[in-house]
């Protein structure tokens, strides 16, 4: 995807404004490098996007924005990234994060619709108009087991779409100054 297309599809400064929460943030947001669109920036997002995503609170967004800010990395990629876990894939992330985390400390497994009712409860109880899930759930789930798995979950997806990154800007790079190279070479065969 090209620089171009990617600026394209990522929120404006002025749009990531408009939110009131993000207003708060507005005089730490106002130094240019955190809107650059160069590798370093754009890794350094990756790495908190999609480690953010994994979070499993409704403030993803938010650690997203504060990890860009102390790392100093691109604002709007990051925020974007958390979006890897929306209304569609939260299920089947928590139920994975579930499983590695029950695996790992030797607990039952549960059901997805467990899960389901769970994250419903859970976002009701965010909103201060549902019951308390740590305190509905505590017998049949093991919140420890979620948490630890969402961790590891974290970790690895953040490294390996890092790392990803990495290698597809590289990829891109070398390709472009390689036919940049080819029609200089067309160009003058002299040289």
């Amino acid at each position: 995807m090209s620089q171009k297309r990617l600026k394209n599809l990522l929120p404006t400064p002025e749009k990531i404004l408009e939110s009131r929460i993000l207003k708060l943030f507005a005089p730490h947001l106002a130094d240019a490098r955190l809107w650059h669109f160069n590798r370093h920036s754009l890794n350094k997002a990756v790495y908190i996007g999609v480690l953010s995503a994994f979070f499993p609170l409704p403030g993803q967004m938010l650690l997203a924005l504060i990890g860009a800010l102390i790392f100093r990395a691109n604002v709007p990629m990051a925020l974007g990234l958390t979006w890897i876990t929306n209304p569609l894939t939260t299920l089947p992330v928590f139920y994975a994060g579930y499983y590695i985390g029950a695996r790992i400390i030797d607990v039952p497994m549960i059901s997805l619709r467990l899960i389901g009712r769970m994250i419903a409860d859970f976002s009701l109880w965010i909103l201060s108009s549902g019951a308390n899930p740590f305190v509905t759930y505590k017998g049949s789930v093991s919140i420890a087991a979620l948490c630890l798995g969402l961790t590891i979950l974290a970790i690895i997806s953040s490294i390996i779409c890092g790392l990803a990154f990495k290698a597809i800007w590289r990829y891109k790079t070398v390709s472009s100054w390689q036919n940049r190279q080819r029609l200089r070479a067309k160009k003058n065969p002299k040289l």
